[in-house]
């Protein structure tokens, strides 16, 4: 595993505990964690900080429909006060995630939103835990009704 990651797993729960260190993409560091116990589908929390946040926000429209407005990037680091996700599957069967969480940041502006991979690096730590679930299988595919690839939650077979 990574050295920027620290984690340990707790045979009585079932959970997954640690932190991740600087540098590393709060993304990436969890589906690490995640391959290295083997975890296919969870639900996780985390706090710490960033060196920036990068998200989306919900935007209506003026017929009403809803939209994500462009990628907001923070021009500040950020404190990472609360956030929560789910992992499973993406379209193409690699570990994705879908995460939101809320941050305050160096102008003590509080914001939040829906977190984009592979741009969130950790600035000093982020501690987390994972919850894993066994026999379900959660995998992104369009939603009947609006198209858009979400996750679905299954039964293992």
């Amino acid at each position: 595993m990574d050295n920027r990651i620290q984690a340990v797993y707790d045979n009585k729960t079932h959970r997954i505990i640690g932190r991740l260190k600087k540098e590393i993409d709060l993304f990436e560091g969890i589906i690490e964690v995640c391959k290295e116990y083997g975890v296919e589908a969870a639900q996780f929390q985390c706090m710490g900080s960033l060196a920036h946040a990068t998200i989306v926000q919900p935007h209506q429209n003026e017929d009403k429909s809803l939209q994500y407005s462009d990628q907001i990037v923070t021009d500040t680091p950020v404190e990472l006060l609360s956030g929560t996700g789910f992992l499973g599957y993406s379209a193409e069967g690699e570990l994705d995630i879908h995460f939101h969480g809320i941050f305050v940041d160096c102008d003590k502006k509080i914001n939040g939103g829906h977190f984009i991979r592979g741009n969130n690096p950790v600035a000093i730590t982020v501690e987390f835990i994972v919850f894993p679930v066994f026999d379900v299988n959660m995998q992104r595919k369009p939603d009947e009704m609006l198209g858009i690839p979400l996750f679905h939650f299954l039964k293992k077979e």
